[in-house]
C-alpha cells in the first residue's frame, strides 16, 4: 500500500490514510499490508530549496525556511500520538533537523559532496513520513515498525535518479521485511529512497515512492499493489481539461507505462516494470474517498483491437533536428547524437532518423542551449521549442508506422508531427504547438472516446 503527498499533507490526511491500513489488516492473512509512504505535499520540494538556499546564502537560511515544513509534521504527531509514541517521533524529527544542518554545512564547505547529500537530506521528507504514521498507527496498538528502505532498495551511484540493482533489492526486501510479516507486524517505508553497495543515500527520480513500492511489491510476490492518491483512478484525458473523462477501470502494463511516460502524472514512468514480469496487479485508488472506485493495472485490458482508451500530452517539448555532414551510418549517428544529449542530462523522449537526418524529441531546459552547440559536431542542427507531446494510447498493434486514420483526420488541422516510428503497439505520439495541445486534446477526446463512430 503506497499512500503519496496528498495523502499524508495533514492531520485529517493521516487520520484516513491510518484507517485505510486498519481495515486492510483485518483482511485474510494473504493480504497482511505493507506500507510505503511519501513526504508530505511539498515537502520534497522545501528540502530541495533548502539545500539551494544554504549554497546561495547559509545554513541558518536554510534551516529557517524548513522550519514551517517541520512544523507541519509536529502539528500532526501532536493531534494523533501521545505517550511514548510520540515521544519517539519528536526524538526522531530532531535528529532529523540535526542530520539536515550537518549535511548542508558539509555541502558548503565541500561541494564535490554535493550529489550524495543532496539526496540524503532529500529523503528526510519520506523518513519523516514514516516515522510519524508508524507513531499514528500505533496509538490504537496497530503493530507496526518504521523500516529504513535503505536497508531494502538497493541501487546504483546516480544520485537523483539512480537505477535499482534488481537481484540485491529482493534479497534485502526478503531479509529484512519478512520477519516483520511472520510476527504480524506492519512494516512502514519511506518511499522514493534507496541506497547504494557502499550505504550511500540515493533517490529513484521524483514520484518515485511509485516505483519503490512496486519493487519491494516485486520482492515480496504481493498479491497485488495499491498506489493511494487523490483520484480514484486512471482516466481517459486530464479532467481538468476534459470534462467528459471516464475512469479506465483496467488497463494493460504497457497501456499504463505509456501513459506515464508522455504525459498523465497518476504514475512514475517505471512504476509497472518490477511487477509486469510477476503479472502482479497494480490499482489506482483514492484516500479521500475509498469507495470511489478505482483503476486496475493487469496483463490486459481486454480492449478491443483499434480501440482508443486515452489522450494525454505534455508541454515543455523541444525538436532537435541534426543533418549530418557527408556519408553517414544511421546507428552511429543515432548513438553520438543520443550520447551528447545523455551527457548533459536531457531526457530524449523520442529518436528517429530519416533520409534528411537525425531528430530527437526531447525535454526543453536550459541545458538545450549547451547540447546544441556539442550537437553541431555531428552536423547542421535546427532547435524547435515551445512544442507539446501528445499521446494517444490504445490497443493499436504492432505495426510501426501505421496511423490510425482517425487521428491523423483530426490532428492534421493541428498542423502536428507524427512521431515515428511508433513507441509501442499501445501509444501513438505526435508533437504540436504548445498552444494547440489542450483543443486537440479535447478534440480527440469527444470524437474518439465520448463519441466514437
Amino acid at each position: 500500500m503506497k499512500f503519496g503527498g496528498t495523502s499524508v499533507q495533514d492531520t485529517a490526511a493521516f487520520e484516513r490514510v491510518a484507517a485505510i491500513i486498519r481495515r486492510q489488516q483485518g483482511q485474510p492473512p494473504r493480504q497482511q499490508p505493507v506500507v510505503v509512504v511519501s513526504a508530505m505535499a511539498g515537502m520534497t520540494d522545501a528540502l530541495l530549496d533548502a539545500v539551494k538556499r544554504s549554497l546561495e546564502q547559509d545554513t541558518t537560511a536554510a534551516l529557517e525556511w524548513l522550519e514551517p515544513h517541520f512544523a507541519r509534521y509536529s502539528e500532526v504527531a501532536e493531534r494523533l500520538t501521545e505517550g511514548s509514541a510520540y515521544g519517539e517521533f519528536v526524538h526522531v524529527l530532531y535528529a532529523a533537523r540535526e542530520r539536515i544542518a550537518q549535511a548542508l554545512e558539509v555541502m558548503r564547505r565541500y561541494p564535490g559532496t554535493i550529489p550524495p547529500l543532496r539526496d540524503e537530506v532529500v529523503a528526510y521528507g519520506e523518513h519523516l513520513s514514516a516515522a510519524l504514521l508508524t507513531a499514528v498507527l500505533a496509538g490504537d496498538g496497530t503493530p507496526c515498525r518504521t523500516v529504513d528502505a535503505r536497508t531494502c532498495i538497493v541501487t546504483d551511484d546516480v544520485y537523483g535518479r539512480a537505477r535499482p540493482r534488481w537481484e540485491a533489492t529482493q534479497a534485502y526486501t526478503r531479509q529484512v521485511l519478512g520477519p516483520l510479516l511472520a510476527e504480524g507486524v506492519i512494516p512502514v517505508l519511506g518511499g522514493f529512497i534507496g541506497a547504494t553497495f557502499e550505504g550511500a543515500t540515493t533517490t529513484l527520480g521524483r514520484g518515485g515512492s511509485d516505483y519503490s513500492a512496486t519493487l519491494i511489491g516485486a520482492a515480496l510476490q504481493a498479491c497485488e499493489v495499491q498506489i493511494w492518491t487523490d483520484v480514484a483512478g486512471i482516466y481517459s484525458a486530464d479532467p481538468r481539461l476534459v470534462a467528459q473523462v471516464r475512469r479506465l477501470d483496467t488497463l494493460a502494463y504497457g497501456e499504463a507505462t505509456d501513459l506515464a511516460l508522455y504525459g498523465a502524472k497518476v504514475l512514475h514512468p517505471r512504476t509497472i516494470e518490477p511487477v509486469e514480469r510477476l503479472s502482479i496487479p497494480v490499482s489506482i485508488r483514492n484516500s479521500y474517498d475509498p469507495e470511489a472506485g478505482y483503476s486496475t493495472i493487469r496483463a490486459s485490458s481486454g480492449a478491443p483491437a483499434g480501440a482508443i482508451l486515452a489522450v494525454t500530452h505534455r508541454n515543455g517539448v523541444a525538436a532537435v533536428h541534426v543533418r549530418p555532414r557527408g556519408s553517414w551510418r544511421t546507428a552511429v549517428a543515432l548513438d553520438e547524437m543520443a550520447q551528447i544529449l545523455d551527457a548533459h542530462g536531457i531526457l530524449v523522449e523520442h529518436l528517429a532518423a530519416s533520409r534528411l537526418g537525425l531528430t530527437a524529441t526531447v525535454e526543453d531546459g536550459e541545458a538545450l542551449e549547451a547540447a546544441r552547440r556539442d550537437l553541431q559536431t555531428c552536423g547542421d542542427v535546427q532547435v524547435t521549442t515551445d512544442r507539446a507531446l501528445l499521446c494517444v494510447v490504445g490497443n493499436f498493434g504492432t505495426e510501426a508506422t501505421e496511423l490510425h486514420p482517425a487521428l491523423s483526420e483530426i490532428l492534421a488541422e493541428f498542423r502536428s508531427t507524427p512521431l515515428l516510428p511508433h513507441p509501442s503497439p499501445h501509444a501513438r505520439l505526435f508533437l504540436l504547438a504548445e498552444a494547440a495541445a489542450p483543443t486537440a486534446v479535447q478534440k480527440l477526446h469527444a470524437q474518439l472516446i465520448e463519441n466514437p463512430a
